[in-house]
């Protein structure tokens, strides 16, 4: 079989505003998406019958309930129902942290079909298709700075910062979204964060400084009511000095920034037992939109 590697980028939440409850039952939200350098491993091959992945990584769902099997499965039969489909995965972005890395894995497989079968499918259909796995799935389409609205799914982009180190705290637990959300106080409507409408303003033309997408996390304060160990990693990235700490999406990872990397390196020694904290940086639309044919003109 001719194998052919992709890689699936994590994002983080560098706002999340959550104004209210739509009446589809999911919550509308605002919130400032960001890929970043951490990322899983997708080696694709077309043959044999139906879909199979192999998976290496902890933590996974079952084959039928994977995000990447799905995309696989919703491709072939759109649009290619003879079709035979082997993934092999090596996750390496850390399950239920809130960088949805399942959302990547799926609108990457999308991507790599779409190239392997001869483009069969238009920009505007594989981004309906991306819709209908997940709200997060689209963002991974577009990728780079971008201001997520409704269910998240329908994207502004934004101009872009330059890139930037941030570092990732990763606790060693899972959160589970639903019991999040299902949580949360109630929720009114409530105007555009301003800092994410001076991003949008007319004079934004070229990059922005990193500082101008730093938000907070309505979420966080539920998820650390929740899960308390969470809240007590976010406490010893402020006592390490971090300028810059929040949630990324419902968690558990936390994002941090520090002022230079010597800091961040210092605060690794801070950290509860079992948390780990990296450095990662921001990978640009135009980084992420090159690895695929139509990127490159």
């Amino acid at each position: 079989m001719d194998w052919t590697e992709h890689r699936s980028p994590a994002k983080v939440n560098l706002h999340l505003q959550v104004v209210g409850r739509r009446p589809d039952g999911y919550h509308e939200l605002r919130t400032v998406f960001q890929t970043i350098d951490l990322e899983d491993r997708i080696e694709l091959a077309l043959g044999g019958r139906g879909v199979e992945i192999e998976c290496r990584g902890a933590g996974l769902p079952f084959a039928e309930e994977n995000l990447a099997v799905r995309a696989a499965r919703l491709f072939a039969s759109r649009w290619a129902p003879r079709l035979g489909i082997r993934l092999r995965l090596d996750k390496r972005i850390p399950v239920g942290g809130g960088l949805g890395g399942g959302s990547s894995n799926a609108a990457t497989v999308l991507l790599a079909l779409r190239e392997r079968c001869g483009f069969p499918a238009t920009r505007e259909e594989l981004w309906e298709a991306a819709r209908s796995l997940g709200a997060d799935v689209p963002y991974f389409l577009l990728g780079g700075a971008a201001l997520g609205i409704g269910r998240g799914d329908e994207l502004v982009p934004l101009p872009e910062p330059p890139l930037s180190r941030l570092w990732l705290a990763v606790p060693p637990l899972a959160i589970d979204t639903g019991r999040v959300f299902r949580s949360l106080p109630g929720l009114t409507e409530a105007p555009l964060a301003p800092s994410i409408r001076r991003l949008l303003g007319p004079q934004r033309r070229g990059p922005s400084p990193l500082g101008d997408f730093l938000g907070h996390n309505d979420l966080q304060a539920t998820v650390f009511r929740l899960y308390p160990e969470v809240a007590t990693v976010y406490d010893s990235l402020v006592a390490a000095g971090a300028c810059w700490v929040s949630l990324s999406g419902s968690g558990a990872c936390l994002v941090a920034r520090f002022r230079g990397a010597r800091a961040g390196e210092l605060a690794r020694k801070a950290m509860p037992p079992g948390v780990e904290l990296r450095p990662v940086f921001t990978l640009s639309r135009r980084a992420w939109l090159e690895r695929w044919p139509e990127g490159r003109g």
